[in-house]
């Protein structure tokens, strides 16, 4: 299914105060439901806003995958704004925050998006490792626990279990 345009509106932009941000949402059909992806871009200063929301929230879920194959690598995910990700193999626990948006990829992609992020920091046999998995060099597991339901990772191999959240 193609991604429905629900939304298509000029606002004020927030950086040059224009009257040029062309703000355009969609709704996309996801295995697990609907994404609202957002695609704004002001036509004057050329600032960007892009996210991917949930657009309903389901059951609390932990998704797994072993990560052995090039074609697991090449497997797209969706993790969701409130989505953390594990990989125990690679010492890599990301937690959403306050200002994290959703993101749309492939599994290499989320790793090149920890590697980027991490900067100058990432030297060492940390970073080596990453690297190593993203060229498929190293098996790995690549786990999504999250809250609302709405991450996926297109892969038949997929396990779908409730979280391991901590109780409160």
């Amino acid at each position: 299914m193609e991604p429905q345009l629900i939304m298509d509106e000029r606002f004020k932009c927030p950086v040059c105060g224009n009257e040029s941000l062309q703000a355009k949402d969609y709704v996309y059909e996801t295995p697990t439901g609907k994404v609202i992806l957002s695609n704004w871009e002001c036509e004057t200063c050329h600032f960007r806003y892009r996210d991917v929301k949930p657009y309903e929230t389901g059951s609390p879920t932990r998704l797994e995958l072993l990560v052995s194959t090039d074609g697991d690598l090449s497997s797209v995910v969706y993790r969701s704004a409130f989505a953390s990700l594990i990989i125990p193999e690679l010492g890599v626990e990301v937690q959403p925050g306050s200002s994290y948006q959703g993101l749309v990829s492939t599994i290499r992609g989320v790793l090149e998006v920890i590697v980027d992020n991490l900067g100058t920091m990432c030297r060492g046999k940390k970073c080596g490792k990453i690297r190593d998995a993203m060229e498929g060099k190293v098996t790995f597991t690549f786990i999504l626990e999250d809250p609302s339901g709405t991450s996926f990772i297109k892969n038949e191999k997929v396990k779908v279990t409730q979280p391991l959240y901590p109780s409160q």
